[in-house]
C-alpha cells in the first residue's frame, strides 16, 4: 500500500513538473517573459562595449574623485579598461582641439564645466546622446538638443573665517564686499571665471561691470582654485574670499576648520559640469555605458558621498535647496574665452 502511494506521488510530481515546463515554454514563446526594450538595449550595448574593451575619459574634477568614479565603474564593468586624463578645464579643451587638428581622435567621454562643454560642442566635437538616466534630471540641467546631461554643480559663494568675521558682518549681498573695512583683506579665486557671468546676470551688464571694477579697487589677493582660496581663509590669512565653491567650503568645514559660506540673498548660481559623448569616439558603446553609469542612481550616490552637489533629482545635499539654485547655462563656447579674459583684465594687476 505504502509503495503504491509513493509511486502515485512520484507520477503526480513528474506530471506537475512536465506541465509547469510546458507552461513556461509556452510563455516564453508567447513573449510573456520577453526582455524589455531597455534590457535588450543594455544587453546589446554591454556586449558591444565588451568587444571594444576600453574607454577614454577626459575630466576636470579632482583626481581623487575621478579615480573613485573610475574604480566603481570598473567594478561594474571589469572587462572595460579606462584611460583617464584629468586636468583643468582649459587644458581639457586645448587637448581636444589639438587632437582634432591632428585628426587623432582618442577621447570617448568628456566631463568639464558648462562653458567649456559649449566650446567643445561649437567645434563640432560632441555627438548627441540622450542617456536613459537623463529623465531623472531637471530640464535646466540637460541640453535641449541632447548633447549633454549635467553630472554635478558648483555653487559660487563667499567663504569667511568664523573667528574673524562676526555673524553681523557676514555679507548678504555681493555689494557688501565693497565696504571699506574689507580693503586689502579679501581673496578671490581666479579659476571660477564664470562667477563674473553670474554677477553680470544678477546686476545687469553695466552695473555688474561697475561692481567688478569697484571690487578690484579693494585690492583682493588673487589665487587659483577654490580649495587653495578656502584653505587660506581657514588659516586666517584672509577673513573672507569670493568666487569659491560651497561644496569645497563644506568639505573643509567638516574637518573642523573655522570656515563657513555666506547664505547670500542673491541667487545661488550653479555652474554646470556636464558629461558628454565625443563625436569621434573610437569606443562609443563603452562610452555610453560610462555616461549612463555617471548619471545613474549608483553613480550619483557615489558623487554625493564624495561631497559633490549632484544634479540628479533628489540627490542634492541638505545645505543646498533646489529651489534656490539658478543654473548658469552658457549660450556659446565663446563665453569661456570672454569671461576668462574679463576676470584677468579686472583683477590681475
Amino acid at each position: 500500500m505504502i509503495r503504491d502511494v509513493n509511486k502515485c506521488r512520484c507520477i503526480f510530481m513528474a506530471l506537475l513538473v512536465g506541465l509547469t515546463m510546458n507552461i513556461l515554454f509556452a510563455c516564453l514563446q508567447g513573449g510573456l517573459f520577453a526582455a524589455s526594450p531597455e534590457e535588450e538595449r543594455m544587453s546589446s550595448l554591454t556586449e558591444a562595449a565588451r568587444k571594444e574593451g576600453e574607454v577614454s575619459f577626459y575630466c576636470a574634477m579632482s583626481m581623487e574623485d575621478a579615480r573613485v568614479l573610475v574604480a566603481k565603474f570598473r567594478e561594474k564593468y571589469p572587462f572595460i579598461k579606462v584611460d583617464l586624463y584629468r586636468s583643468d578645464n582649459a587644458s581639457v579643451l586645448n587637448r581636444l582641439l589639438m587632437e582634432n587638428r591632428a585628426k587623432r581622435w582618442v577621447n570617448d567621454v568628456v566631463m568639464t564645466t558648462g562653458d567649456i562643454t559649449m566650446a567643445i560642442k561649437d567645434n563640432g566635437l560632441l555627438a548627441k546622446y540622450v542617456s536613459p538616466e537623463s529623465k531623472f534630471y531637471p530640464d535646466a540641467f540637460k541640453d535641449k538638443e541632447g548633447y549633454w546631461t549635467d553630472h554635478h554643480l558648483s555653487v559660487h559663494t563667499v567663504v569667511y573665517n568664523t573667528r574673524l568675521v562676526p555673524p553681523k558682518d557676514v555679507p548678504v549681498k555681493y555689494k557688501d564686499l565693497l565696504n571699506p573695512r574689507w580693503k586689502g583683506m579679501l581673496g578671490i579665486n581666479l579659476n571660477n571665471h564664470m562667477w563674473t557671468a553670474a554677477i553680470i546676470d544678477t546686476m545687469g551688464e553695466q552695473q555688474g561691470l561697475e561692481f567688478l571694477n569697484a571690487l578690484a579697487q579693494q585690492n583682493p589677493l588673487v589665487r587659483r582654485g577654490s580649495t587653495l582660496t578656502t584653505l587660506l581663509v581657514a588659516a586666517g590669512e584672509l577673513p573672507l574670499a569670493v568666487s569659491v565653491n560651497a561644496n569645497v567650503v563644506e568639505e573643509v568645514k567638516s574637518k573642523r576648520a573655522p570656515v563657513d559660506w555666506a547664505r547670500m540673498k542673491e541667487p545661488f548660481y550653479a555652474e554646470l559640469h556636464p558629461v558628454a559623448l565625443n563625436a569621434f569616439a573610437p569606443h562609443p558603446n563603452a562610452a555610453k555605458l560610462l555616461i549612463d553609469f555617471t548619471l545613474s542612481q549608483e553613480g550619483q550616490e557615489l558623487g554625493y558621498k564624495l561631497g559633490q552637489i549632484c544634479s540628479r533629482t533628489g540627490m542634492r545635499p541638505s545645505y543646498i535647496k533646489a529651489e534656490g539654485l539658478k543654473p548658469l547655462i552658457p549660450t556659446s563656447g565663446k563665453d569661456a574665452g570672454y569671461y576668462q579674459k574679463l576676470i584677468k583684465k579686472i583683477f590681475v594687476k
